[in-house]
């Protein structure tokens, strides 16, 4: 093992943190985590003494510093800056949040109307500008969790990679933990978000990955004679604190999120086909509009890939493929 991330993981344990069976290799998904011994179990587990709120954090030059240092020992805070200068943000770690920076910032206007329109983005990241600030702003953004209700980093448990089909983080009373998996050689992965897509992981994290579900964008449907009309927000999953996706407000049915594909090809038209029970509707309503409405998000994937002008390298590259994950799921979802 590297004897830079030995010693950085003997400082961590020392502080109350746990990093059993694991080191540092290049893989599939880049620098990430792997098992020493494939017999044995692996597990991080960063403390509530080591997590630092995300507005926690500023740049003093080209360090970041802990703004408010209360509440942490001297010896914490010497790791944590240790952690951040030396082995994250200060070892290339702000690449990947750089090139996504430059290439949002390069987009045309035609390209960032489309991507609002289509609910991929919000006016706050198209706002951001090329430099040291909105990139630290970028960096803590693509890692931070919640935590008790705050939005929070977890050094050296963030070094692992993710994928949509593995195991989700654990939130514990204790701090931010790995999931309990079986022992194994290959790379160790969880799922960073729950309900998340192509795209969303596209605007939270900059990658492109294969995912479960596509949402849609936003749209506006009249039902003739139904004397009712559909507005979907376009929101790209729900907050894990909504109970519902749906609300009827007089003859309008507002779907705040609404999924459009997924590799269980019938679960989307499933899903909408209850939505507009749940008001009275029937499932030949439901069997009619949905066709259109997955055609519609297909029809804005496309005309964003023509945009683009080709796939090109990077951050660029990433978005391509995100669309194009997108409408894999779309259009297996119009499979009967």
């Amino acid at each position: 093992m590297n004897a830079g991330f030995r010693g950085l993981l003997d400082k961590f344990t020392s502080l109350g943190g746990v990093a059993d069976n694991v080191c540092q290799r290049v893989g599939e998904y880049g620098r990430g985590v792997f098992p020493i011994d494939s017999s044995r179990m692996v597990k991080i587990m960063t403390p509530k003494n080591l997590l630092v709120n995300a507005g926690n954090l500023c740049l003093d030059g080209d360090h970041v510093v802990i703004k408010d240092s209360s509440g942490y020992a001297a010896e914490e805070i010497a790791f944590l800056e240790l952690y951040w200068n030396d082995y994250s943000w200060g070892n290339s770690g702000n690449n990947d949040s750089a090139s996504f920076l430059k290439f949002i910032v390069s987009l045309e206007e035609p390209i960032k109307k489309r991507l609002l329109t289509s609910g991929f983005v919000d006016e706050t990241l198209l706002s951001y500008r090329e430099d040291n600030d909105c990139l630290l702003k970028r960096f803590v953004s693509e890692r931070s969790v919640k935590f008790e209700d705050q939005s929070v980093l977890a050094p050296v448990w963030e070094f692992v990679n993710h994928s949509s089909f593995a195991a989700p983080l654990r939130i514990t009373p204790y701090g931010v933990e790995t999931p309990p998996m079986e022992p194994r050689s290959e790379e160790i992965l969880f799922k960073y978000s729950g309900k998340n897509s192509p795209m969303s992981m596209w605007k939270k994290y900059g990658f492109a990955c294969e995912c479960i579900v596509a949402y849609s964008v936003p749209f506006s449907i009249d039902i003739g004679n139904q004397a009712l009309a559909i507005r979907c927000a376009g929101r790209l999953g729900l907050d894990p604190k909504e109970k519902t996706s749906f609300s009827v407000d007089g003859d309008v049915l507002s779907i705040k999120s609404l999924p459009v594909g997924c590799l269980s090809n019938a679960l989307p038209r499933e899903n909408f086909k209850s939505i507009l029970s749940s008001v009275g509707l029937s499932a030949d309503v439901a069997n009619r509009l949905f066709p259109k409405i997955r055609e519609v998000n297909i029809k804005a994937r496309r005309d964003l890939i023509d945009s683009l002008q080709g796939s090109g390298s990077g951050a660029k590259a990433q978005l391509y493929k995100a669309l194009m994950y997108e409408i894999e799921l779309i259009e297996n979802s119009l499979i009967d």
